[in-house]
């Protein structure tokens, strides 16, 4: 085990529904009940110093810059929102000394996320190959920007890529490297793209019905992949029975039905579990010098935390939102 000052933290969605026992609709993962001598430390996400480590320890020492995505799911990983924070050893990623600590804090969850549906989608990196065409579904966002970002450094011919946001985020999606951009406030996303080229690859970081009209804009064998699933908003309540099964069904019945040969096109639900791999945060914040956009940095202050929570929670944020331990 490694025992971490925690320099920056962030909150995430997923930090909230955890917080209220509803994280994927509140029937598969369960928070540990808090008590007055145990509470219930949030947050997973962290970037910090090694203060101690363990006699198995064998790669890490006192003073090495680290980060990482704790096990939620095992409930006996410690919280993030802590002046310290524990982890076992394989899962702590070192960081270099070109990336803060609070740039390392907001960049870990959009690299295990985000990094992963890249590398499904399984982008040429044949320059004389035809551009990829991407359609990114809440695309202003802290893993749809990285999405954005690891489009725009493709090693291959730069794909096309097309943004789904709100008209007041159209600058920043665009001065990320996306092409085109569509505001979803304006009608139904496949009837305004309807008359344009169809996409090779639809990655959707909203979920739900509306999303999935997405893939009429597909063309034959494209990819749909997916951060949340046939249910938008997973996590904000606890969902009832039939609602759980029907999220579950739908999704395997939809992966399997894409797995077909028949099919026209795949779908696919990215993400995982952590702990989060050095390979994917190297790949995405060292080699495709991915940087979060920060929509929000608050101190540790009870006040302005509180704040910060409800803003996650409402899911408009335009970026990342990140407690610095090191900021009065």
């Amino acid at each position: 085990m490694v025992i971490i000052s925690v320099k920056s933290t962030s909150i995430n969605v997923d930090d909230v529904a955890l917080a209220q026992d509803s994280a994927g609709g509140g029937w598969f993962f369960h928070t540990r009940k808090p008590t007055p001598d145990s509470p219930l430390v949030g947050g997973l996400e962290y970037a910090g110093v090694v203060l101690a480590v363990g006699p198995k320890t064998k790669s890490l020492k006192v003073g090495d810059r680290v980060c990482g995505i704790q096990d939620a799911i095992s409930n006996s990983s410690t919280g993030t929102w802590a002046e310290q924070t524990s982890a076992p050893e394989s899962h702590v990623v070192p960081i270099p000394d070109s990336v803060s600590f609070l740039e390392a804090a907001t960049s870990g969850m959009c690299a295990f996320v985000s990094g992963d549906m890249y590398n499904r989608a399984k982008l040429s990196i044949d320059e004389k190959a035809e551009a990829a065409r991407c359609l990114v579904i809440g695309a202003s966002g802290g893993l749809g920007t990285a999405m954005l970002k690891l489009l725009s450094s493709h090693k291959g011919k730069r794909p096309h890529v097309t943004a789904v946001c709100s008209e007041t985020n159209f600058d920043l999606v665009k001065r990320l490297g996306a092409q085109e951009a569509v505001n979803y406030k304006e009608g139904p996303i496949e009837l305004q793209l309807a008359e344009k080229e169809k996409f090779d690859v639809v990655f959707d970081f909203f979920g739900g019905a509306e999303s999935e009209k997405a893939t009429l804009l597909l063309k034959g064998g494209g990819k749909f992949i997916t951060a949340v699933g046939p249910m938008s908003a997973l996590g904000d309540r606890v969902l009832s029975c039939w609602e759980w099964h029907s999220w579950c069904c739908g999704l395997t019945g939809r992966i399997c039905k894409g797995s077909l040969p028949c099919a026209k096109y795949s779908y696919e639900m990215a993400g995982g579990m952590p702990p989060m791999k050095a390979a994917q945060f190297n790949e995405v914040v060292v080699d495709a010098g991915f940087r979060a956009e920060v929509a929000l940095e608050v101190p540790f202050e009870e006040g302005q935390i509180r704040e910060a929570l409800r803003r996650v929670a409402s899911r408009h944020t335009s970026g990342k939102v990140v407690i610095n331990m090191e900021r009065s």
